[in-house]
C-alpha cells in the first residue's frame, strides 16, 4: 500500500480558502471486465493525520450533471453552487461544472461570485445574495450577474458609471416565497424602470418557488404573467428561469428557459420523498472520513461524556473518533448516529461533543487507533447516507451537507 509523510503530503495537497482547497490526485481508478474498481490513496494511509476530512469525487458530479441534462434535454442548466457549494467547495466544483459544459453557475454571496472569477472561472454567474456599495463594484468589476429587486440597483447604477460599463442583473421576482424580490403585482413597474436606465443588461428573470406542488403551479402563473407582459413592453426579459432541484424532478412545466439545479449536483435528492422514488440515478459526490484516536475497554457500570449519559451495563469495547459538532456533525442526532468502522456499523454511545464522538466496537476483532471511520458515504461496500443522518438529527440533507464544516480540509479525487 503506497504511503505518504507530512512532508509529502504538504507537497501533493494545498488548503484553500474556506477549507476549499486539499487538490490533487488522491485516488487510482482501475477498469477491469466486470466494471470499476477504486484503490483510494486517502490521508488515512498516512501515520500523520487523525482530524477528519472529506472527499469528494468530482466524476461523481459529472455523472449527476449528465442525468439532469437527460431530463431537461437542451435547456440550459444553471449550477447552483451557493453556500461552499453545498459543502463541496465552491472554487473546485465551479471549475468542475464549467469543465463539463455548464456557461452559468449561481452563488449566494458576493465572495463566493469574486472566488471563483479570481479562480478563473469565466462563465457566468449570478449572485442571489444581497449587496452594498463595495461588493456593487467587485459585481460590475468582475462581470457578474447581480440578482436585483428593490432601491439598492442605485449602488449598481453608481459603480457602472464609476467603471464605464454595464451592470449585469437578474431581476429576481417573489411569486410567493415571501423572501428577496419584488413583488409580483409590483413588478411591472421595477422592470420598466431598470429597463429605462442604460446602466444595466437585463440577462435573465426568476422566481423560487415554495415546493408546494399546488401552490407552485400557481407561483408559475403569477411568473409567467409579469414576464409575458414585460415582453408586451418591449423590455428584455432574457432566460427565465423557476425550476430548482424539486421542480426538475416533479414539475416540467417549470423548465422554462433554464433549469438552475443545487443538491441534485451533489447527488442528493430535494426530499425524502424524491429519495425514496430515486426517479433520477444520482450518485452522492461527498464522503466524510476520519481516523480512530483511541480503543479501550470499559468495565461494567463505567460511564461515558459529559453527565455520565452512558453507563455500561457489562464489559465493552469503545472508540474515540475525533469529529464533532465542531466540525458540523449534529447534535440534534444524539446517540442515535453510527459509523462504519472495519466494515461494521459502530453505534453511538453518546451526543457528539465539541471535537469528539464515542461509537461501541465491541466484538469487531483488532480494532484499534488509526483504522478508518468513515461517517458519510460508501467504502468497502458499506454506506452511510446523507438522508439517514439527516433522520438521525430530525434536520434536512441540505443543513447535512452545508454543515460540514469549512475548516474541514476538502480532497478531490
Amino acid at each position: 500500500m503506497e504511503r505518504m509523510d507530512r512532508r509529502g503530503f504538504m507537497a501533493a495537497a494545498g488548503v484553500g480558502t474556506l477549507g476549499m482547497g486539499i487538490k490533487g490526485a488522491w485516488g487510482d481508478l482501475v477498469r477491469t471486465g466486470g466494471g470499476e474498481q477504486v484503490r483510494e490513496i486517502s490521508l488515512a494511509e498516512t501515520d500523520e493525520r487523525y482530524d477528519p476530512w472529506v472527499e469528494v469525487r468530482r466524476g461523481d458530479i459529472a455523472w449527476n450533471v449528465e442525468q439532469i441534462r437527460k431530463l431537461v434535454r437542451t435547456r440550459p442548466i444553471m449550477g447552483v453552487i451557493k453556500a461552499n457549494a453545498y459543502g463541496h467547495g465552491v472554487v473546485e466544483v465551479g471549475k468542475l461544472l464549467e469543465s463539463v459544459g455548464l456557461r452559468h453557475l449561481a452563488v449566494g454571496k458576493a465572495v463566493e461570485a469574486v472566488l471563483l472569477r479570481e479562480a478563473g472561472v469565466k462563465a457566468d454567474i449570478l449572485n442571489f445574495g444581497p449587496y452594498g456599495k463595495d461588493e456593487a463594484v467587485e459585481m460590475v468589476r468582475h462581470d457578474v450577474t447581480q440578482s436585483v429587486y428593490g432601491a439598492r440597483i442605485r449602488f449598481l447604477v453608481d459603480a457602472a458609471r464609476r467603471l464605464k460599463k454595464k451592470a449585469k442583473v437578474q431581476i429576481k421576482v417573489d411569486t410567493g416565497l415571501g423572501r428577496e424580490g419584488v413583488r409580483y403585482e409590483e413588478a411591472g413597474a421595477f422592470i420598466e424602470q431598470v429597463a429605462r436606465s442604460g446602466d444595466f443588461s437585463v440577462e435573465g428573470m426568476f422566481t423560487a418557488l415554495t415546493e408546494d406542488e399546488e401552490f407552485d403551479v400557481e407561483q408559475l402563473r403569477r411568473f409567467e404573467e409579469v414576464t409575458g407582459e414585460a415582453v408586451r413592453q418591449r423590455a428584455r426579459v432574457g432566460l427565465r428561469h423557476a425550476a430548482s432541484s424539486a421542480g426538475i424532478l416533479s414539475l416540467p412545466r417549470s423548465y422554462l428557459d433554464m433549469v438552475r439545479p443545487g443538491i441534485m449536483l451533489y447527488g442528493e435528492y430535494p426530499s425524502t420523498k424524491e429519495y425514496e422514488l430515486r426517479r433520477v440515478d444520482l450518485r452522492p459526490a461527498m464522503k466524510v472520513k476520519a481516523r480512530v484516536a483511541q480503543v479501550k475497554r470499559l468495565r461494567a457500570g463505567d460511564t461515558v461524556s459529559y453527565h455520565r449519559v452512558f453507563t455500561a451495563e457489562k464489559e465493552m469495547t469503545v472508540a474515540t473518533v475525533p469529529v464533532g459538532y465542531s466540525d458540523g456533525w449534529p447534535y440534534q442526532m444524539g446517540d442515535k448516529g453510527e459509523v462504519i468502522i472495519r466494515g461494521r456499523r459502530c453505534k453511538m454511545l453518546a451526543p457528539v461533543t465539541a471535537n469528539h464522538m464515542v461509537v461501541d466496537v465491541t466484538g469487531i476483532e483488532g480494532a484499534a487507533a488509526g483504522d478508518l471511520a468513515l461517517l458519510l458515504g460508501s467504502y468497502g461496500g458499506q454506506k452511510i447516507a446523507a438522508e439517514e443522518i439527516a433522520a438521525w438529527a430530525g434536520s434536512s440533507v441540505y443543513r447535512v451537507l452545508v454543515g460540514m464544516g469549512s475548516l474541514l480540509p476538502r480532497m478531490y479525487i
